[in-house]
């Protein structure tokens, strides 16, 4: 469907995964686009087809967790790249007035039938150094299925994969069988993953620690206020449908990085 004939969910929708997916972006600059596209007037989109917002500078700053210094540089960085353009300059106590790109959002997209894709989107080396790390953000899920099997030798090889287990070895699987019932591990990030869908999961799961409780709790630390709030608001309904889940508590727990790590969900006055 045409950019230009989506609902305005839709298209609020996509352009957050054309964020995520453009190497260009720092994770500072991506959570300053999403945090403004929360602020797209959904009245000027239905009247005109555009997607405009007048979030000022201190107002993402405070939603975003961040300094406004990194406000102004995340939206520099959006400009450079063709995200957002100013529709109207701000002065006289009011703000900017921005409009993220249509058309940027088309040529972000593409087509299968595009021949060269790479080219629309060139390696300029600034990319997200702690979105890249991470598996589900990086892959395809179904490239990271287990395939062992489709390597191991033939019953004639004298290869170590032909010899019969040695009696009394512990099962492969149970240290993730042990991990669901202790309430982590891949297996609950999966099924999170199944019922909100891959992209989703990636796109607001991957800085958090989620855990199950003895009581069959599930517990959610974010690493702020903004993100625990949008998950809160747009995950609950689908999480509380989880099996053997009783209830869900979403906290907000701060997370010690290593020096250097890039985090999409920065602290105020922090470098993303």
């Amino acid at each position: 469907m045409s950019v230009r004939h989506a609902d305005f969910r839709e298209i609020v929708g996509r352009f957050r995964v054309a964020v995520f997916a453009d190497p260009r972006l720092k994770p500072r600059d991506k959570l300053v686009a999403l945090v403004m596209l929360e602020r797209v007037n959904r009245e000027m989109w239905r009247g005109q087809g555009d997607l405009l917002t007048w979030a000022s500078v201190g107002t993402v700053a405070e939603d975003a967790a961040l300094s406004t210094r990194d406000v102004e540089r995340a939206r520099a960085a959006l400009l450079a790249c063709g995200v957002i353009e100013r529709d109207r300059p701000g002065g006289r106590g009011q703000a900017a007035r921005m409009r993220f790109c249509l058309d940027w959002l088309e040529r972000e997209e593409g087509g299968p039938d595009d021949p060269e894709p790479e080219a629309a989107l060139p390696d300029t080396g600034v990319g997200d150094r702690g979105v890249g790390e991470n598996p589900d953000w990086a892959t395809d899920p179904s490239a990271l299925a287990d395939k062992t099997g489709d390597f191991c030798p033939t019953p004639v090889s004298a290869k170590p994969c032909d010899k019969p287990r040695e009696p009394g070895r512990a099962p492969t699987r149970a240290p993730t069988r042990e991990r669901v019932r202790g309430g982590g591990g891949r297996d609950l990030a999966d099924l999170i993953a199944q019922r909100i869908g891959r992209d989703r999961h990636a796109q607001w799961f991957r800085d958090c620690r989620v855990s199950v409780t003895g009581d069959r709790v599930l517990r959610i630390d974010a690493p702020n206020q903004f993100l625990a709030d949008q998950i809160r608001q747009r995950f609950s309904d689908d999480l509380a449908t989880l099996p053997r889940i009783r209830d869900i508590v979403i906290t907000v727990q701060p997370q010690p990085r290593l020096s250097g790590q890039a985090c999409l969900w920065s602290q105020p006055g922090g470098r993303a």
